[in-house]
């Protein structure tokens, strides 16, 4: 048998075509490398998770319920979870009403969930610009095609969106939903003002589609004073447009991004065809990850431990944008973040921030390029910094470093 020559080829579906790495990814084997200062990952801080906690509630935990977490559970969740969660959705203001809630095994998964359900190959959806790049790269994979709206401090901007939909109608593209992240958005750390919520709700009574409202840092605000404005979309949402709301949640901001929890609220409707998917995906959440998690919430734990970590990271933040004062020169802008792990920069017209990075990379720092997070992948002026899960000690180098190579960029242009 001659096997010097492997002619073998793996029978891909068309689907991996549409499969890209993401610029985030590419970075972390640099983040990984001793001495790196990375401002890149957005995730929490390693320091500040409720460790003692969970230890405390693990070996509390009666012996069948120990058995019980090594066990499959139920495709919709561990009961006494979705119990708790229900009533900590109706206390933000959400009747139950209308939804029925699913965990689910993190928030991508229900987002995943709710595009499978809505939207394939060559249909259209409404996303902001910039947006969450998971989310943007699951839309991708789905060979969807995305419509990017703009942002400002306030919100989705309502012109933009008018001015999308308009288009997608006049082109006869098959439009199935818009997906925000209303709350502390990651990348731009915006939080949507109440008028601006306003007109989210009528844009889906009058264009009948459907939201997708993606909240997992909905308890990160940092003063008492913004709470209020956290309020959910769906909370807002009158009796005739619930049913046009999913709105999906989080566990990896109020406990851990290790536990892979997540909730979604389905409009009854969707529900049973939600289940038999998520059937279909994973068969069950965690049951260990849920039952510590339902002690967690049960216990009183998360609202204790959210009062411990808001101040940790507005902190952070606070750092950050002070150092960012000195050492960024002025033609740089940036909305300071009320609360959430990130800040968006815009550089001046005309300035590419690969520039940027491509100096910083060699002084071991690095941030993620704003191109990641464009649905059209064109936005190269932007960049995103994250203060989240960055030793305080290294805020001002890092922030110094990438003011330097911002100020040699501009003057050499």
């Amino acid at each position: 048998m001659n096997i010097s020559k492997h002619t073998f080829r793996y029978p891909f579906s068309e689907r991996v075509q549409n499969l890209t790495s993401s610029d985030i990814r590419e970075l972390m084997k640099y983040a990984i490398q001793p001495g790196f200062i990375s401002l890149a990952g957005g995730m929490p801080n390693n320091h500040l998770f409720p460790v003692d906690e969970v230890e405390k509630i693990y070996h509390r935990l009666p012996r069948r319920e120990k058995e019980i977490s090594f066990q499959y559970g139920p495709t919709t969740g561990y009961p006494p979870l979705i119990e708790v969660l229900k009533q900590y959705m109706e206390s933000k203001g959400i009747p139950m009403d209308d939804h029925e809630l699913m965990i689910t095994t993190g928030s991508l998964q229900a987002i995943y969930i709710f595009t499978y359900l809505l939207a394939g190959k060559g249909d259209s959806i409404l996303t902001e610009n910039p947006s969450f790049i998971g989310s943007l790269t699951l839309f991708q994979s789905f060979g969807i095609r995305m419509r990017g709206i703009g942002l400002d401090r306030h919100g989705l901007i309502p012109e933009q969106l008018e001015n999308q939909t308009r288009e997608a109608r006049i082109t006869g593209e098959n439009l199935k939903f818009l997906y925000i992240i209303p709350n502390f958005h990651n990348p731009a750390g915006i939080i949507y003002n109440k008028e601006r919520r306003v007109r989210v709700l009528d844009y889906l009574e009058r264009e009948k589609i459907m939201l997708l409202e993606d909240d997992p840092y909905n308890e990160l605000y940092f003063d008492e004073e913004d709470r209020e404005m956290t309020r959910p979309i769906l909370a807002m949402a009158p009796p005739s447009l619930r049913r046009q709301i999913v709105y999906v949640g989080s566990f990896s901001k109020i406990l851990g991004p290790g536990f892979r929890l997540g909730w979604m609220l389905v409009p009854k409707e969707m529900y049973r065809y939600a289940e038999l998917l998520k059937q279909s995906l994973d068969a069950c959440s965690p049951n260990l990850s849920q039952i510590i998690a339902n002690a967690f919430v049960r216990q009183g734990y998360m609202e204790d431990y959210l009062k411990r970590i808001r101040p940790e990271y507005k902190l952070r933040r606070d750092l950050m944008l002070r150092v960012m004062k000195t050492h960024f020169p002025p033609e740089v802008t940036y909305v300071e973040p009320k609360g959430g792990f990130y800040i968006w920069v815009e550089l001046p017209e005309g300035i590419d921030a690969r520039e940027i990075l491509e100096r910083t990379i060699p002084e071991k720092v690095v941030f993620v390029l704003g191109k990641s997070f464009d649905p059209s992948g064109q936005s190269v002026n932007k960049f995103r910094l994250a203060f989240s899960n960055v030793d305080t000690a290294d805020i001002e180098p890092a922030v110094r470093i990438i003011g330097n190579a911002i100020r040699e960029v501009l003057a050499k242009k």
